[in-house]
């Protein structure tokens, strides 16, 4: 690699496709948020039986249904 093929790659996003970009642009303009989750071993078993007992048909799935189900749950205030 030249000198100047480094220079190139400097500055530019290669990472992102065209097509990433558009989604998270789409996302972003239906107040979406993208979310990386790294799950323990109790949040995996968690996510594969609900899975499983047809909670959602996706990963994807089960977590907003998860979410939106424990947000609309009354909690006590500390």
């Amino acid at each position: 690699m030249t000198e100047t093929d480094k220079e190139n790659k400097r500055g530019r996003d290669t990472t992102q496709t065209p097509r990433q970009k558009a989604y998270l642009e789409r996302l972003g303009d239906g107040n979406g948020k993208r979310l990386v989750v790294d799950l323990d071993a109790e949040g995996r078993r968690a996510l594969e039986t609900l899975l499983a007992d047809d909670y959602g048909k996706t990963n994807k799935e089960v977590v907003i249904r998860a979410l939106v189900a424990a947000a609309k749950k009354p909690r006590k205030k500390a």
